[in-house]
């Protein structure tokens, strides 16, 4: 019989026993092993490290720091004691290479992943500290008691000396290091499989106390592929030309389901040929395929690179599927907190966990959430690696994604591919070369690209000051109803709005990430409707804003970023060829896209630009071959290489450190919220009242019941020519003062071109 030294409780849980935790982690982690299917020869190593990862909460120190009677310091610590005891039972079923794994993911599960070379390198003086607080901890410890517990999982027993004599190998001999040294350099597969073990463990052992068997059914395939199918029937009531292709290429991409020999995918077709539906279509037919063939059930993750494209598609996937969370969510840093079913909503806790660990038949993310949990040793961020395995991954925008990362990612999604049986579908208007072998899921990409001339590329790319820029746009606008400008930066686009706005009749508006979300959001329905208006905007505006403008003007940027925009002019085919310009601009002798872009990608754009005056849409296609192979040829691989190796060598922290779709902001660029109206200022109050909630996990629930309202007021700025309180992590223009820094029309007052680009 287990004694109520075993128990212990969490702060926000009921009593619960050692004995009875290490049951349902076991049990939720096995789940997931076998469901998978992948990997069941190691169901033994699973199984100990599942028991393992809290033998060490048996030390008294522990059990008086749980129960408030003492604090005991780091003896009351029961990571490296357990995973200790997991070593132990280990190096009875397994190598020295298994059990040295198992070691490092029990010692981590409440901690994020260190380069593995580094977590096993202590100084003589550490090794010293080690043992003294490790004898303490084990001469508190019951192991008669301890190993009744082991007994019922029929692991073996463990006892003191064992426990001392594997510390003593391992660290004062430096044995861990040695072998570990001599054989972390040969496959990435070692990186991918030890997360998966790791994400197995710390998914069970937050999910057994967070949803307490309140386990998400999920995976309802063919009732998911009967809605989509009732939606294009409403979506297809018409037969002109461009419905009658979208069908076509519906028909050809779902042919592909029969014959596929790669587990990596593109789906290449211009705007305006149903892109998302059709590769939604594809997923659901491959979904049921495998669920029938294999008995496998299987997730589809849809990711974009940002969030506006991420609300939208979400809207259009709850109006097909319903808005039932086990059918779809969203996961990204705005989304609203809340997992529901057709019967209820979820408590804020349990919420929070079903969407960060994709509790979903269908995923809506970014590009950062996804390459985050391949690439990350963030703890928060590896908890839902597991859901990886058995899933359709789908990349829309995918020429988002840096071109010095293609190299790692065709590697990466290889070898990922392989292990866990994923499917990737690379989608785009524009497909990059990022993965070197990959199939088509379209047969004759250029038959769909030439049924377009919906638009024209007017290029000048004689160097021109922003005064030269506007002379030279005032007839387009004049002359033209619906004008959306994009400028690179938002100084420069600041600028030339406030230039036009005192020139021009028509309605005059402005975007970028210099204005808060929620005014952003406003902005882009407001030109919805909107029959006549200049829009001036930074890049926000190309992919995933859903506006069809009558010309667009555009500062050079990447030919990706040109035919993006591009695909914001005359969307719906409706008003014949229309034209977009390309201008190139500068201040003083700095090229404006060089500022964002970097010279590299730009001068590739150039090469391709130089002698055209002019370029149809038709010949999109064409032009993006030859770009992308010019940038493939041209460009380094070097930074992958160096990546792969820190792979191969399972350093965890450098390669989290060095794979960022967001770069690491500068330590001026701060947060701020900007308390521009009553609900700002009701918002404010309540985040500062959560200060005065002692309990940490209580405070930071009641956050993430007001996180999506309170960010949307919220943009990054550079902090460096401004005075803030940065006491805490968002900092705040009161009401009285934003005028003085936030203007309504075109967001925060921007002197400096470093401080957003976006």
């Amino acid at each position: 019989m287990v004694k109520e030294l075993f128990s212990y409780k969490l702060k926000s849980h009921p009593d619960i026993l050692l004995i009875d935790h290490l049951r349902e982690v076991t049990k939720i982690g096995l789940e997931i092993l076998n469901k998978n299917k992948l990997f069941i020869e190691y169901t033994d190593f699973m199984k100990i490290i599942l028991v393992g990862h809290d033998l060490g909460k048996s030390t008294n120190f522990f059990q008086e720091y749980i129960q408030k009677k003492r604090s005991h310091g780091s003896l009351k610590n029961h990571g490296f004691i357990s995973s200790l005891m997991t070593y132990c039972l280990l190096n009875r079923h397994c190598d020295i290479n298994l059990a040295l794994k198992g070691l490092l993911i029990v010692k981590k599960h409440h901690g994020d992943l260190n380069n593995i070379i580094e977590e096993l390198s202590l100084k003589p003086i550490e090794v010293s500290g080690y043992r003294k607080t490790l004898v303490k901890q084990l001469d508190s410890i019951d192991f008669i008691e301890l190993n009744c517990i082991l007994s019922e999982f029929g692991i073996g027993e463990i006892t003191k000396d064992e426990i001392i004599e594997a510390f003593d190998c391992l660290f004062s001999n430096h044995d861990a290091l040695f072998y570990l040294e001599e054989n972390t350099n040969s496959d990435m597969k070692e990186y991918y499989i030890f997360k998966y073990f790791y994400s197995i463990l710390i998914y069970s052992d937050k999910a057994s106390l967070i949803l307490n068997d309140a386990y998400i059914n999920r995976n309802k395939g063919v009732e998911q592929y009967k809605k989509l199918e009732k939606y294009y029937e409403v979506l297809n009531n018409s037969s002109d030309i461009i419905n009658l292709n979208r069908q076509k290429a519906k028909e050809e991409v779902a042919a592909n389901i029969y014959n596929l020999e790669n587990r990596t995918l593109t789906l290449t077709l211009p705007t305006g040929m149903g892109k998302t539906l059709n590769s939604i279509n594809f997923a659901l037919l491959l979904k049921d395929k495998i669920k029938r063939e294999k008995g496998l059930d299987v997730q589809i993750i849809y990711s974009f690179p940002f969030t506006s494209i991420i609300d939208q598609t979400y809207d259009i996937f709850c109006n097909i599927f319903g808005d039932d969370s086990k059918e779809v969510i969203k996961h990204h840093y705005l989304s609203k907190v809340a997992y529901k079913d057709d019967e209820d909503y979820y408590e804020t806790e349990k919420s929070k966990f079903l969407i960060e660990t994709w509790d979903s038949n269908i995923v809506v993310t970014t590009f950062v959430k996804l390459i985050e949990t391949i690439f990350s040793n963030k703890n928060s961020e590896l908890l839902k690696f597991n859901k990886l395995a058995n899933s359709i991954i789908i990349l829309d925008e995918v020429q988002n994604i840096p071109y010095k990362y293609w190299h790692l990612i065709d590697r990466s999604f290889k070898m990922l591919s392989e292990l866990f049986n994923i499917y990737f579908i690379m989608m785009t208007a524009t497909q990059p070369l990022i993965i070197r072998e990959s199939q088509n899921l379209v047969n004759n990409e250029e038959y769909y690209f030439s049924l377009f001339n919906r638009t024209r590329l007017v290029i000048d790319l004689e160097e021109k000051s922003i005064d030269e820029f506007l002379y030279c746009i005032q007839d387009i606008i004049d002359n033209n109803n619906k004008v959306m400008i994009v400028l690179n930066t938002v100084k420069s686009a600041q600028r030339v709005y406030k230039a036009i706005k005192e020139s021009s009749n028509k309605k005059v508006l402005f975007l970028s990430a210099s204005i808060i979300p929620k005014d952003r959001k406003d902005r882009i329905k407001q030109i919805k409707d909107l029959n006549e208006y200049v829009l001036v905007s930074t890049q926000v505006v190309e992919a995933g804003v859903d506006i069809d403008n009558d010309v667009v003007i555009r500062d050079i940027g990447p030919w990706d970023s040109i035919v993006q925009c591009a695909g914001r002019c005359n969307r719906n085919n409706k008003k014949g060829c229309k034209d977009v310009y390309i201008f190139k601009i500068k201040e003083s002798s700095t090229i404006y896209a060089n500022l964002v872009y970097g010279s590299f990608l730009i001068s590739r754009t150039e090469k391709m630009l130089i002698d055209k005056k002019e370029i149809f849409e038709s010949e999109f296609y064409k032009y993006s071959k030859l770009y992308f192979k010019e940038i493939s040829e041209d460009s380094s691989i070097d930074f992958s290489k160096e990546v792969l190796c820190d792979i191969k060598k399972l350093k965890f922290e450098n390669t989290s450190k060095k794979v960022k779709l967001i770069e690491e902001n500068s330590p001026y660029i701060i947060p701020i919220f900007i308390e521009k109206d009553d609900e700002a200022v009701e918002l404010w109050n309540e985040y500062e009242k959560l200060f005065e909630i002692d309990d940490i996990f209580e405070r930071n629930n009641r956050f993430l019941e007001i996180k999506d309202r309170f960010l949307s007021y919220v943009i990054n700025i550079n902090a460096k020519d401004y005075k803030f309180d940065i006491s805490r992590f968002y900092n705040k223009i009161p009401k009285e003062n934003v005028e003085d820094y936030y203007s309504e029309e075109y967001g925060f007052s921007v002197d400096d071109d470093k401080t957003m680009f976006f």
